[in-house]
């Protein structure tokens, strides 16, 4: 099999036939049950609650994967975006809006087609919130399927952490 680009396959072309196919379903289909969690921080405090939040999803049994948009490329993030059904979003408000870095990742998922998740948001913010607005425009844009939004004032408190766990255990459950 000699595909327009890639590698030519000299056997077993059911096995990339099957492949492209799976692949080729992700744009539209929801995705493997496992969790994508995506977050950004500027003074460490929605990072604190990511662990919580982490924590929540591990409990389940679901796979994971976690990525600090600030420091990851793009293309190490969009493969588990493409394939996993649930994608949570952890970012501060920023300016009365969701974390500059957090907007550029979700744009590139939207550039991606990545369409039909099921995802949830989570975030500190100082004097006012905000990023929820933005992440709700996103999600209408993404037709992400948000099934919280969850905004905190200030560090996390161990009754928050408490929270983010159950609310990390919340969102994966909903994918099984």
């Amino acid at each position: 099999m000699a595909p327009s680009h890639g590698l030519i396959w000299r056997g077993q072309p059911e096995r990339i036939i099957s492949l492209y196919k799976k692949w080729a379903e992700y744009a539209d289909a929801p995705g493997d049950p496992a969790v994508t969690l995506l977050y950004g921080t500027m003074y460490g405090l929605t990072e604190l609650m990511v662990e919580a939040v982490a924590e929540g999803v591990a409990r389940t049994g679901l796979p994971l994967e976690i990525f600090d948009v600030r420091h990851t490329h793009s293309s190490y993030i969009l493969p588990y975006l493409y394939t996993r059904r649930g994608v949570l979003v952890g970012a501060p408000t920023y300016e009365g809006g969701l974390f500059p870095p957090m907007v550029d990742m979700l744009h590139m998922a939207e550039h991606k087609r990545i369409f039909n998740r099921q995802t949830a948001y989570f975030g500190s913010y100082g004097w006012s919130g905000g990023a929820r607005r933005d992440f709700n425009t996103l999600c209408e844009t993404l037709r992400w399927n948000p099934t919280e939004v969850w905004e905190f004032k200030g560090a996390p408190t161990p009754e928050l952490l408490r929270e983010g766990v159950a609310f990390g255990t919340r969102f994966a459950e909903s994918l099984l």
